[in-house]
């Protein structure tokens, strides 16, 4: 790799890092080194050439250091979909992202729903993906018929559900052109809503449940179920 500029980049660097521009307070912590402007690097995002640029859309390079390759933070995470929150008070980039999309995929089917980007994975296959916080998540999942007729298996979840928790409400729901039926619950340590809705085929049908501890379950919250299947569609 051929590095043509070299510069002194105190200052060089942390712009690059954040895109941004600096705080009185930056003086005191920023520290001299010499570092190399590479413009030799070509990023490619998704298989497509990228160009790394400021907020006012200036070209920016990439910085080679001591062997290792710097970009800017500002520039790649917010390409790749993740916003980028400057504290300067605390001096902290913080990442974040406004929503997920899951998709859950078999040979016949193919769905997906968004949830909060603050939400993280701790179940994930490609036909079922469980993501929360510390106090709430959502279950989705699309699930083999096992040639059960799905009024039998509505039937048989609803009675299972009753069997452990209490239930607030059951009614009819259609989301898109698949009908599916709803359950409001109680259980001993989180408020469920769960809908199992009916495929276009017989082979599976799918399941989004949105869970929320009891203890936090609030007006803040209660509509957690009603956005997440607001997003609910095909995938392909």
């Amino acid at each position: 790799m051929k590095l043509k500029k070299m510069a002194i980049v105190s200052s060089i660097t942390f712009a690059f890092v954040l895109g941004g521009s600096f705080g009185v307070k930056a003086d005191s912590v920023l520290e001299s080194i010499s570092a190399y402007l590479d413009h030799s690097l070509k990023i490619k995002l998704y298989g497509t050439d990228f160009a790394l640029k400021d907020s006012e859309g200036n070209k920016l390079e990439a910085i080679n250091y001591n062997g290792s390759t710097y970009l800017p933070l500002r520039s790649v995470a917010e390409a790749t979909g993740l916003k980028v929150k400057w504290d300067e008070e605390k001096r902290t980039a913080s990442l974040e992202k406004d929503s997920i999309v899951l998709a859950n995929l078999t040979a016949t089917s193919g769905i997906k729903i968004s949830v909060s980007g603050q939400w993280s994975p701790s179940y994930i296959t490609e036909v079922k993906k469980i993501y929360s916080n510390w106090y709430m998540g959502v279950l989705f999942e699309t699930t083999p018929t096992e040639n059960k007729n799905f009024k039998d298996i509505i039937s048989m979840k609803t009675q299972e559900i009753k069997s452990y928790s209490k239930i607030i409400e059951i009614k009819e729901m259609n989301v898109g052109d698949l009908k599916g039926t709803y359950v409001d619950y109680e259980e001993p340590d989180s408020r469920t809503k769960v809908v199992f809705l009916e495929s276009n085929n017989s082979k599976e049908y799918f399941t989004v449940k949105v869970f929320v501890a009891k203890g936090k379950y609030s007006d803040e919250n209660k509509d957690a179920f009603d956005q997440v299947i607001s997003t609910f569609g095909k995938y392909r």
